[in-house]
């Protein structure tokens, strides 16, 4: 099971939304996939109602328990489960030893029944709380959505910075960082394009090819639970449609999901 955490301590980065499109389109190729949302707001759980007769399955919380798991994740269809956000997880100490890297331990005892596992993490990086990091901790690769801003340069060498440490052979020296993706980007705005191609200066291959505009059909089709490529209708829709598809591809096929 390849294991991918989306991260980026910035609120309002794309997080969700992206961690959303990659699960959506793994489903789409038959990945048998494993959804694991670490954020207490749980939003990306409420893009994955439970199916007709479901019962409730494991919560997020329970990865960072020192003792096996006593629930399986919740089944939402054939190949493709969920691990819940939950409240409790605001109160997961990360000063506690090796909280850190229980998730990975966890993960490790599912590994068997999926092929993909997207780990969404909430807005911070930090050891404690410890949810970001321990996503890092458990990830075999990371890709950090990231919005154009003043402060965003800051911002940015501080994640990489925070990743550099994960990389450690005290955490996780296998982590691989995909890439940092240029995420919300105002296409009207020169001001943002221009900005947007300094940080390309600035992190070189670090930032992934393409990019992802603010749009309102993405906005739209997030609300109604499903990815921007389905149920298209207008130019502007078609063309959300066609850069959400082509990161999605990206990143399944950079991990080896599918053929690029």
């Amino acid at each position: 099971m390849r294991k991918l955490a989306v991260s980026n301590q910035k609120g309002g980065a794309g997080k969700t939304t992206v961690s959303l499109h990659i699960a959506k389109a793994a489903i789409e190729h038959k990945v048998r996939t494993l959804i694991v949302d670490l954020d207490p707001q749980a939003s990306l759980s409420q893009s994955f109602p439970p199916a007709d007769g479901s019962e409730s399955g494991l919560m997020a919380s329970a990865l960072f328990e020192d003792q096996p798991l006593r629930a399986k994740p919740e089944v939402l269809s054939e190949g493709v489960s969920i691990i819940r956000g939950d409240k409790s997880l605001r109160n997961i100490n990360g000063a506690e030893p090796g909280v850190v890297k229980r998730l990975a331990k966890h993960l490790r005892s599912l590994a068997g029944e999926f092929d993909l596992c997207v780990i969404d993490t909430p807005g911070s990086i930090d050891f404690n709380p410890p949810m970001t990091a321990a996503a890092l901790v458990a990830a075999d690769a990371v890709i950090c959505p990231f919005s154009v801003g003043l402060y965003e340069g800051k911002a940015l060498a501080d994640l990489w910075d925070f990743l550099r440490v994960i990389k450690t052979p005290a955490y996780n020296p296998g982590l691989r960082l995909m890439g940092l993706l240029p995420s919300k980007i105002n296409t009207r705005s020169p001001e943002e394009l221009e900005a947007l191609e300094e940080l390309r200066k600035q992190f070189g291959g670090a930032i992934i090819p393409g990019m992802l505009a603010e749009r309102t059909a993405v906005k739209k089709a997030v609300m109604a639970g499903r990815p921007v490529w389905q149920k298209v209708r207008g130019a502007g829709h078609q063309a959300a449609a066609v850069e959400w598809r082509t990161v999605c591809n990206y990143i399944l096929g950079n991990l080896g999901e599918m053929k690029q």
